[in-house]
């Protein structure tokens, strides 16, 4: 894979994965069955607690070492060596202090609204096991089939296993049938429903795409009620379109239809880089030290920026379109510099800021004055105070002109003709000028219906 530098974004047709995940789901035909799968919950529940409290007890220490908290825990669950290991896969990246089967679980027990029976189904309701391409996909539980139809064969240890049918919608099958196959690795999950209905099976398995070269790249600006973007020509540099993405209806849509609006976003950035043949590039916000009122932080936090950021480049790259992520710090502060000269908002011209930023960062430098380029980081040290990462918060308006007057000022002496030589930023000058005499732009606003 040939990967671009910064301060060039050319490069050649590459290939990169993304993850797939088929919906499915099973039927248990006899009650023995059942019996086993619920130990083979209970167990699994059991290593996962088991190996969550060794890690923040042992590991984090330096008193166990991975390898023997996956050996101690399988001798006292009885599971074998590859579901242990799966169990610690999906607690290794959780911080201290989880609740697992869900705090509201646990208070509804308190409460006693659930028996200690269903708390203990609840607290216990995944079996999960990566793929092994060498296993023929995946050992523990793997896909096959019995007479033209599929089943999931699942280990429930001492050489036993379980033919378990599998329901996958007939639109999956026909298009992802391919990859079931056991020609590549497939991670497999059962989850149990609350309600006990059921149980729901998602195989995710990972795709090779190809991504071609843009012959123009599009810089996300995040903020907290739209998307700034602005599109612009590799190697002319010529801002080709500038425009908004609406996504004021995150803020205020239920958790659960959330993710839901969170794609359609994500669809929307993805047609709109279709439409120029351009590489995305999403700026990312670092609001963990972010202080101000009580509102403006209430706001910021709320930012679904994780999500948005995750789905974009999901389904940019599942459609064949480069993304990347890219610090956008000081594009703020060139963009309040851009918007007295070209007239337009702060975060419009802070999407051209963050462009200007990946196509040419040594003009950028004169423009806002750092030292480095923070690639795909974020900006080190600690955010003053009142500042605001979406550009938000109110400035001084005296300070910005005074910056404008005196970015302006090399430019005026240098028309006298006194002979004066050539100052640092007079790159900048040009290119604002460039812009300004361009102007109107191809104006974009885009809403979430």
């Amino acid at each position: 894979m040939v990967k671009s530098t910064i301060n060039d974004i050319r490069y050649d047709a590459f290939h990169d994965m993304y993850e797939l995940t088929i919906p499915a789901g099973i039927e248990l035909s006899e009650e023995e069955e059942e019996k086993a799968l619920q130990n083979l919950f209970f167990a699994f529940g059991k290593a996962r607690r088991l190996c969550y409290s060794l890690r923040q007890k042992y590991e984090l220490k330096g008193r166990m070492s991975r390898n023997e908290i996956i050996k101690r825990v399988q001798e006292l669950t009885g599971l074998n060596s590859r579901y242990v290991k799966d169990a610690y896969a999906t607690i290794e990246n959780l911080p201290p202090h989880v609740t697992f089967g869900g705090l509201n679980n646990q208070r509804l027990r308190e409460k006693g609204k659930i028996t200690r029976e269903e708390y203990k189904k609840r607290r216990n309701s995944i079996i999960y096991a990566r793929g092994d391409k060498t296993k023929g996909g995946n050992l523990n539980l793997r896909i096959v089939e019995i007479t033209g139809e599929k089943y999931l064969r699942v280990n429930v240890g001492d050489r036993k296993w379980l033919l378990l049918k599998l329901f996958i919608p007939h639109k999956y099958m026909k298009k992802y049938a391919k990859y079931l196959d056991g020609s590549r690795p497939y991670s497999v999950l059962i989850k149990r429903k609350d309600d006990d209905e059921g149980y729901d099976v998602r195989i995710t398995i990972r795709v090779e795409c190809t991504l071609n070269e843009g012959t123009r790249l599009m810089a996300l600006d995040m903020n907290k009620s739209h998307i700034d973007f602005c599109v612009m020509d590799k190697h002319l540099k010529n801002v080709v379109a500038i425009g908004k993405i609406n996504t004021s209806e995150l803020q205020n849509t239920r958790s659960e239809k959330r993710e839901h609006q969170i794609k359609k976003v994500a669809h929307k950035v993805k047609n709109l880089a279709k439409h120029f043949n351009a590489d995305v590039f999403i700026g990312k916000l670092r609001t963990s030290n972010f202080k101000s009122h009580r509102k403006a932080n209430r706001i910021v936090h709320q930012m679904p920026q994780f999500k948005l950021r995750k789905w974009i480049k999901h389904i940019c790259v599942k459609n064949g379109v480069r993304c990347e992520e890219r610090s956008e710090a000081y594009t703020t502060k060139v963009g309040r510099m851009l918007s007295y000269i070209l007239g337009l908002d702060v975060h419009k011209c802070a999407a051209i800021a963050f462009a200007l930023k990946l196509s040419d960062f040594p003009l950028f430098k004169l423009l806002s004055g750092v030292s480095s380029n923070e690639g795909d980081g974020s900006l080190r040290g600690r955010q003053k105070r009142g500042s605001s990462p979406t550009g938000t918060a109110q400035h001084d308006l005296k300070a910005r002109r005074m910056k404008c007057w005196a970015a302006m000022m090399p430019s005026l002496l240098k028309g006298r003709g006194g002979g004066y030589p050539e100052m640092p930023g007079i790159r900048g000058l040009l290119f604002t000028s460039r812009l300004k005499a361009c102007l109107p732009f191809r104006m974009i606003y885009v809403k979430i219906w």
